[in-house]
């Protein structure tokens, strides 16, 4: 299937406006946090007469890299209730533009000296802006994009991803000053002026269109133009049926071939109240919905979304690297990374979504372990650090990392998939803030062994990926669905 020119222009404005924010926003720290710790201290001075403790400031700076995933679980919670309420264009354009607040705020802390807490709230309000991005995104590319590339195009997330984190780490290496870090911040403007002109010439989502207007035809229409086929297309019409099934439109309940089981339960009952919907079809729902959030959590341990924000820090504190190297090898592991992340768009639906995340975990463990002992040996073995930390970062790009994005959004039928993707986030971005709250601290503390929290929730989670994970590469839900039923012998058959 070759992609029609509005999927195309959709995928790149939804990864400018999620992916690539989410790589900013991760590392527009990391290479000037020498530069920014001392300006909280100076501001400090400057208003109690003494510094503060180190103790303190790194609890303040961990509380600044947290305020990312913080606020982007009310960003994800306020995508449902936006995308229903405005619709998924509506609800990208209203996001983007607090994008700009957010990256003026941060920059201007340095200006309104020594107004050091407008990082925290600039930060609080991009990533809450994220937050809400991320769930609009997912949702938005599966509603409309056709099964046979719809990875390939979830995938770019992490291509843009990486580009937001190199160009923060590219203007990182000349503004990580005393006086110029703020224009760290800058650059991101720019690209979220594009992102909104893109959103401009696209079509709402149809399923937004069902729920909202009732009106087949437009629907039908921004199908079709998604898909790059004529309104007729079997493929349109099949789309166009799923839309009307998730919406209720046949009143009466669905039973499965198999037993008669009623489906009539809601994606918080399935998720969350097992005694309530102990049915069949909800067991399996809830099932492959919890592996979902398995894969997201199992992603965060692997420590690579952490230790990007951190790598200077790995390199220079941890690892006797100087700074300027420490600046320069980080932003030589972002340029590395760029080309793996096209791995997965060319690969995830040739060679599957389970191959990825499975081996992508196990290399992980090993880049993991290489680097707590070379910290260990003391300087001696500081390019076995570097060489450990950007293949863990490199494997994740191309395995788990892209794949955790959109895979969850597979394992759950078309009517659960807005509440079930912002609640899945919810769990994984729970997950980041305790792991990040806990490094940064740990890591000045006891060195290397703060590691240990990202290596043995790796090992168990490799094992836990290869046993659970079911394949979804070019298959609508329902049939991952069947597949996983007809393993764990259930007797639940969902309609092809």
């Amino acid at each position: 299937v070759m992609p029609s020119l509005s999927i195309h222009i959709l995928s790149i404005a939804l990864c400018l406006s999620s992916g690539f924010q989410q790589g900013y926003i991760a590392s527009v720290l990391n290479q000037p946090y020498a530069q920014i710790e001392q300006f909280i201290n100076s501001s400090w001075i400057e208003r109690t007469g003494h510094p503060i403790s180190d103790s303190t400031l790194h609890l303040l700076w961990s509380l600044l890299n947290v305020c990312f995933p913080i606020a982007t679980i009310f960003g994800q919670f306020l995508a449902g209730w936006m995308c229903s309420q405005f619709g998924r264009k509506h609800t990208a354009l209203m996001a983007s533009f607090l994008y700009i607040p957010g990256a003026l705020l941060c920059a201007a802390a340095k200006w309104c000296f020594p107004a050091f807490e407008l990082l925290f709230v600039g930060r609080i309000i991009w990533s809450l802006a994220n937050g809400v991005n991320t769930v609009n995104a997912t949702v938005w590319i599966v509603e409309c994009a056709p099964p046979q590339i719809r990875g390939r195009m979830a995938a770019m997330q992490e291509f843009f991803m990486a580009l937001g984190s190199l160009l923060t780490q590219a203007v990182g290496v000349p503004f990580s000053t005393d006086e110029l870090w703020p224009y760290n911040f800058l650059p991101n403007c720019a690209v979220v002026v594009v992102s909104m002109v893109m959103f401009s010439w696209v079509a709402e989502s149809p399923q937004f269109i069902m729920e909202k207007y009732n009106d087949v035809d437009r629907a039908r229409k921004a199908l079709a133009q998604y898909h790059g086929v004529s309104e007729d297309d079997p493929s349109v019409e099949s789309e166009i049926r799923i839309c009307e099934q998730s919406l209720g439109k046949n009143k009466e309940k669905k039973k499965t071939a198999g037993g008669g089981i009623e489906t009539s339960h809601t994606g918080m009952e399935i998720m969350f109240m097992p005694w309530r919907a102990k049915d069949q079809t909800s067991r399996l729902i809830r099932y492959c919905a919890w592996v979902g959030v398995m894969v997201k959590i199992a992603y965060v341990f692997t420590g690579a979304r952490s230790l990007r924000g951190y790598s200077t820090f790995i390199l220079y504190t941890l690892s006797n690297f100087t700074y300027s190297q420490a600046t320069w090898l980080s932003f030589a592991t972002g340029l590395l990374r760029l080309p793996f992340t096209l791995v997965p768009v060319f690969l995830v639906d040739r060679l599957g979504r389970r191959p990825l995340i499975v081996v992508s975990m196990l290399v992980s463990f090993v880049s993991i372990l290489v680097m707590i002992v070379a910290i260990d040996i003391n300087g001696e073995w500081k390019y076995a650090t570097f060489i450990g930390l950007t293949v863990l970062l490199l494997i994740n790009t191309c395995g788990i990392g892209s794949v955790s994005r959109f895979y969850a959004a597979e394992l759950v039928p078309r009517n659960l998939l807005l509440s079930s993707v912002s609640t899945l986030t919810m769990f994984e971005a729970l997950t980041k803030i305790g792991v990040e709250f806990a490094f940064y601290p740990t890591a000045n503390v006891i060195g290397a062994q703060s590691l240990l929290l990202f290596l043995v929730p790796t090992g168990i989670f490799t094992v836990m990926c290869y046993l659970m994970c079911p394949e979804t590469s070019r298959m609508t839900v329902n049939e991952v669905l069947n597949n996983v039923a007809a393993k764990k012998k259930m007797d639940v058959v969902f309609p092809m």
